[in-house]
């Protein structure tokens, strides 16, 4: 295997740096037509992210993911600790946000933060709008309800979307799916989670990968 050029590393790395920044109070949507350049900074997060303190990471393999079922399995492979299978519903019982307000239950493995890496996230996003809408919402919807209306100990959830142009496109559009809120209804409304946090639309921010 060759080894990867000094200056893609380096490129890889002060992008990870960018990252970790928007972190702090934004999910983030990275995005180049470059396989090489995704795939070098998702590794570079990673490995940065294991590095740290209280922290669990939930890598995500979008080339995977093609239903509901499939984003479970990834989910369950993916969270640490061991726990019942994910069941393919996201607001249902033992569903995607039921497990994403699981807790370690061992105290002495206390986290603050969490972060999902979806790798090739665009996949999902061309196949079915609609379910990527669904898992963008829930994901940053609990995000949202953990930081901003829940009782327990804070734990802070960001998601890290990777993939393709159609991430920027859909970036773009600030009714789309990941700068908005799903609504509730056909018929409009306020969307439920600005109603259970307060927070008018999902804080997400864009990294140009190159």
């Amino acid at each position: 295997m060759s080894a990867v050029p000094t200056q893609s590393v380096t490129h890889a790395a002060s992008l990870v740096a960018q990252a970790e920044q928007l972190l702090e109070e934004h999910h983030v949507v990275a995005y180049s037509r470059n396989i090489g350049i995704r795939e070098r900074f998702a590794l570079e997060l990673i490995k940065h992210l294991h590095a740290m303190v209280e922290v669990q990471t939930v890598v995500l393999s979008g080339t995977g993911i093609h239903d509901l079922e499939t984003f479970c399995r990834q989910f369950d492979r993916s969270m640490p600790g061991e726990r019942e299978r994910t069941r393919p519903t996201i607001d249902g019982p033992e569903g995607v946000c039921d497990r994403m307000r699981d807790r370690p239950s061992d105290l002495s493995s206390h986290i603050k933060h969490r972060y999902y890496i979806w790798r090739d996230a665009d996949v999902l996003l061309k196949q079915n709008p609609k379910l990527f809408a669904r898992l963008a919402d829930a994901l940053m919807g609990v995000a949202a309800e953990s930081e901003y209306a829940s009782e327990d100990l804070l734990l802070l959830h960001r998601v890290i979307f990777i993939g393709a142009g159609a991430l920027h496109t859909s970036f773009r559009d600030t009714k789309g799916p990941l700068r908005s809120w799903l609504a509730d209804s056909p018929q409009g409304g306020k969307p439920l989670w600005a109603v259970v946090t307060g927070i008018e639309h999902p804080p997400t921010a864009e990294l140009l990968l190159a």
